[in-house]
């Protein structure tokens, strides 16, 4: 039988996608990040855990030699990559490692699950699906390495589609909003902090957006869709007969993108600091 991996699948929407895929029988092979993660996934049926840092090049090519291991000849019928991370803070005091961090994971590492993905799922119509989000397309304040992050990924995935047409290979971007996950309460609790570390001569420059960016997010922590629900647009991508390139995950995705090509960049500038009053 074909299988489904997922990276990223120790929690959010990761979990949601390999829970989901085992509970409908798929054999599922869920990356997991440290024993945490792969004690969250214990004993749940058809669901194999495959140790994976898709920060880490050797780390992946590891994963995916396990893989085939596990496979023991049979295929891969779609690559799930979901494994993501998500800083804030504004662009001028973000600190640089942290800039290269987020990169490195959600852009570098989509790269290198796609480098070893391609080749496993070329030829029998398999499925790479991309987590980008609503910050792939459009660039919010106090974001700035995530949207950049998430931007890349739009652009990787758009040039491999275009270089893979013919190969019988479909690969295809999911483009969430607002999520319930782990990732928005650490988001809530982080910055908070961000807050409180400001120095002296950034507080004038900078303390009123942090607070806003702070009240903002801790009041809509419980928005936005479930993970669930986000699971549920990825699976319309796993078995739709013609995928689309692009699948849009949330009201506030599909409005904000919307707005962001109707709208001038002053306009658009407007409106972010009205969200953020």
């Amino acid at each position: 039988m074909a299988a489904i991996l997922v990276t990223g699948a120790g929690s959010g929407i990761g979990k949601a996608v390999a829970v989901r895929a085992a509970a409908r029988g798929e054999q599922v092979l869920a990356t997991v990040f440290g024993p945490g993660e792969e004690e969250a996934l214990a004993g749940i049926a058809n669901l194999r855990s495959v140790p994976m840092d898709v920060s880490n090049t050797a780390s992946v090519a590891a994963g995916f030699a396990e893989i085939d291991r596990l496979l023991a000849g049979g295929k891969l019928r779609a690559v799930v990559n979901s494994a993501g991370y998500c800083p804030l803070g504004a662009a001028e005091l973000q600190p640089i490692e942290l800039v290269e961090r987020t990169l490195n994971i959600n852009f570098i590492g989509s790269a290198r699950v796609l480098q070893q993905a391609l080749p496993r799922l070329r030829g029998h119509g398999g499925r790479l699906i991309l987590l980008s989000s609503l910050w792939g397309k459009v660039a919010g304040p106090m974001l700035s390495a995530y949207c950049c992050s998430k931007h890349a990924v739009e652009a990787l995935a758009d040039s491999a589609r275009r270089e893979t047409r013919g190969q019988d290979v479909h690969i295809v971007v999911v483009e969430p909003g607002a999520v319930r996950t782990p990732l928005v309460e650490r988001q809530v609790a982080d910055a908070k902090a961000a807050l409180e570390t400001l120095s002296d001569a950034q507080r004038p420059l900078y303390g009123d957006i942090y607070r806003a960016y702070h009240a903002l997010i801790a009041k809509n922590a419980s928005g936005g869709i479930s993970a669930e629900q986000c699971a549920m647009v990825i699976e319309k991508a796993l078995s739709a007969a013609k995928p689309r390139a692009r699948y849009r995950a949330g009201g506030d995705s599909k409005a904000i993108t919307m707005l962001a090509r109707l709208l001038s960049d002053p306009a658009l500038d407007r409106l972010f600091r009205a969200m953020l009053k």
